[in-house]
C-alpha cells in the first residue's frame, strides 16, 4: 500500500468535541458527589476534566444545566421515559416503569445523589429544587402525559394525582433501604413480584371498569 493510500484511511472515533463533552460531564458528576454542589465550580470542573473553562461553557449553559444533565442522564440510561407506541397496554406501561425506576434507586449514583441531596437540602436548597425539578417532578410530568395517551383505560382525569400515587407504590419501602444501605439491589424474583403487585394495586384504584 503506497503512503499516499493510507493517508486517505479515516480516523474512526468519536469527534473531539463529544469527548471532551464527556469527560466535563464525568468529572462534573465526580465532583457534585463528592464535594457537593456549593462546593463544585466551573473551574473545579474545567480543570478535572483537562479543559478551558470555555470549553465547558461551550457544552453546558452554567452549573445549573450541568447538574440537571447528570440527573437526566440516568433517568435516560435507564429508560424512566414511557413511550406509549412501544407498549402495548397500559399494563405493560406501568410494568416497564416500574421495573425501570426499581433499578434506578439501586444504583450506587443514584443511591449517592440521593445521600447528597438529602443531608444538603437544608443548606443548599437551590440544589435540592434543581434536582426535584429534573428527577421526580420531571418523571411525573412525563407519567401524566403517558396516562393521558391511555385515557381509555383510565377512570381519572387526574393524571398527575394518579402518577404520584403509582410511583409511590413502586418506592415503597426500597427507595429508603437502598438510601440507607440496608439492602444492594433486589433479587429479580423479588422485584418482579412487587412489580405485578404495585400494577395490580394501581388498575384497581385507576383502572377503569
Amino acid at each position: 500500500m503506497s503512503s499516499s493510500a493510507a493517508t486517505t484511511i479515516p480516523r474512526v472515533g468519536r469527534p473531539k468535541s463529544e469527548e471532551k463533552r464527556e469527560c466535563i460531564f464525568e468529572a462534573a458528576t465526580e465532583l457534585f458527589l463528592s464535594e457537593g454542589f456549593d462546593r463544585t465550580s466551573m473551574d473545579n470542573i474545567a480543570a478535572a476534566a483537562g479543559v478551558s473553562k470555555q470549553t465547558v461553557y461551550s457544552h453546558f449553559a452554567n452549573k445549573d444545566d450541568l447538574f440537571r444533565s447528570c440527573i437526566q442522564s440516568k433517568i435516560q440510561e435507564y429508560h424512566l421515559t414511557p413511550d406509549s407506541s412501544e407498549q402495548t397496554s397500559l399494563e405493560d406501561g406501568l410494568s416497564a416503569i416500574g421495573h425501570a425506576y426499581l433499578r434506578l434507586i439501586a444504583d450506587p449514583e443514584v443511591i449517592a445523589m440521593y445521600r447528597l441531596v438529602t443531608g444538603g437540602a437544608a443548606t443548599q436548597p437551590h440544589m435540592a429544587e434543581l434536582f426535584y425539578d429534573t428527577g421526580p417532578r420531571a418523571t411525573i410530568k412525563r407519567l401524566s402525559a403517558f396516562f393521558a395517551m391511555r385515557s381509555d383505560r383510565l377512570r381519572t382525569t387526574e393524571y398527575e394525582q394518579a402518577a404520584r400515587a403509582f410511583m409511590a407504590l413502586v418506592c415503597d419501602q426500597y427507595l429508603y433501604l437502598h438510601i440507607l444501605g440496608v439492602v444492594e439491589g433486589l433479587p429479580e424474583s423479588e422485584r418482579d413480584a412487587h412489580i405485578d403487585r404495585v400494577v395490580a394495586q394501581f388498575m384497581e384504584l385507576y383502572g377503569a371498569r
